[in-house]
């Protein structure tokens, strides 16, 4: 994710001395997953340059050029500046605000349904398909400091800052720690979830405003279990995630500071909790409420597939995105079935690989995530081409892959150009029966 803060480049003197309101940060999941529903739903909104000023184009377009070592320097000085806020920032900092945040990005309208719960490219293309706004059980921010990216007693130490934010039944604090997938990333922010135990003040008002009369809500929830520790009331700490490294090989190597147990996973688990008072309002409020759970993300990734095809989309060919390099407008034009992956990672290519085995399909466009971190795990574009074979088309350049600064902005033209090519007289849309008939409800 860190190769998006390159922003820094634009506005990081302005943002040292007039830091903006405390949002959740553009890069995550849950922030680009709201995005891209809005934005596939008639709202504002630049698809896969959203995290970046569009004055930053140029910049990025000469930083791909520039030696890997020189690109490392300039996004470590960006990063120092631009991730996350300083801890003061914090004080009298209320979290339903990054509630706030997600809503007011919806058209002002009614739909046929809303989607909560847990985020992901593979919910975000079924909301937008559906037709409904996604509101997620989590928000991303990040406290700013200078550590070893193996130093996890420094970095837990900054997760201090933001106690005050837990409360029990309405947040829990989720400390994510990953120094092989952000290594870079870690050494200067200490990065935090925001997780919903409630229905947030906003999105009861947004419920009861823009839900259509007789409409539907769907919970996302998934289950996808990682260890975590607890840090003080309220307050977990997670290390590692979701990719082809198991929970196991991070605390091996990174040992816990106390006791883990399992529970759902930082990024795309919906706590437990949310999802029961999630049920009690809809019940209160003589809502119908759908439940979609999934044991691992790639089963919402599956369901967004079916459920394209279940709308007519077409046979012939897939987009296979990766993490918050996704389009869902440009999906919903052309009609072309989304096969979402978590990460660039092994496992994503092995699930590719099992899916497209049963299901083939003649034609694959991939649109993977760039990285700086390199990890172990993942996959080059080579493997990537001999695995998915014949009828392959890479969106990417392969000339500055992986750590390509100007991948959103060189991705989001050619989705533009095959969109005017192949878009569609109207919009693919799933109706919300459709819906229950493809789940069985």
């Amino acid at each position: 994710m860190t190769w998006v803060l390159l922003v820094a480049l634009i506005g990081a003197v302005l943002a040292v001395n007039q830091p903006p309101p405390v949002v959740p940060l553009a890069f995550d999941s849950a922030a680009r997953a709201v995005g891209e529903v809005a934005r596939a739903l008639g709202g504002t909104g630049r698809g896969l340059r959203d995290p970046y000023p569009e004055a930053s184009r140029p910049v990025m377009a000469v930083l791909r050029h520039l030696p890997p070592a020189v690109r490392e320097a300039v996004i470590g000085w960006g990063m120092r500046f631009s991730v996350g806020y300083p801890a003061t920032a914090l004080a009298g900092f209320d979290p339903d605000s990054l509630f706030s945040d997600y809503v007011r990005r919806y058209p002002n309208r009614e739909y046929p349904a809303i989607v909560l719960g847990s985020p992901g490219g593979g919910v975000a293309h079924l909301a937008a398909l559906l037709d409904a706004p996604f509101l997620p059980v989590c928000a991303l921010i990040g406290i700013r400091h200078e550590v070893q990216p193996d130093d996890l007693a420094a970095y837990a130490a900054t997760a201090r800052a933001a106690r005050e934010l837990a409360a029990p039944g309405r947040y829990e604090l989720i400390v994510h720690y990953d120094p092989i997938h952000d290594r870079d990333l870690v050494a200067h922010a200490c990065l935090i979830r925001v997780r919903l135990l409630s229905l947030p003040r906003p999105y009861r008002e947004f419920i009861g405003e823009h839900l259509a009369p007789g409409g539907t809500l769907i919970l996302a929830e998934g289950t996808y279990p990682w260890p975590q520790a607890e840090l003080g009331d309220g307050i977990w700490l997670q290390i590692g995630g979701l990719g082809g490294i198991g929970p196991e090989d991070y605390l091996a190597h990174y040992p816990s500071p106390g006791p883990t147990i399992a529970r759902r996973e930082s990024e795309w688990g919906c706590p437990n909790a949310f999802a029961q008072d999630l049920q009690a309002f809809a019940a209160g409020a003589g809502i119908t409420l759908v439940e979609v759970p999934a044991a691992h993300p790639t089963d919402y990734s599956e369901l967004a597939y079916r459920a394209y095809r279940a709308a007519g989309g077409r046979d012939d060919v897939v987009i296979l995105d990766c993490f918050t390099s996704l389009d869902s407008r440009f999906c919903k034009r052309t009609g072309i079935p989304p096969l979402h992956l978590p990460f660039g990672t092994e496992d994503a290519l092995l699930f590719a690989q099992r899916f497209l085995a049963a299901a083939p399909v003649a034609e694959k466009l991939l649109l993977l995530h760039p990285t700086f971190a390199r990890p172990p795990d993942w996959v080059p574009l080579a493997r990537w081409r001999e695995v998915l074979g014949e009828g392959t088309t890479v969106l990417v350049d392969e000339r500055y892959w992986p750590d390509d600064p100007y991948a959103p902005f060189a991705a989001a033209a050619e989705l533009a150009r095959r969109e005017k090519e192949w878009e569609l007289a109207r919009p693919l849309h799933l109706p919300v029966q459709g819906f229950l008939d493809l789940v069985g409800r």
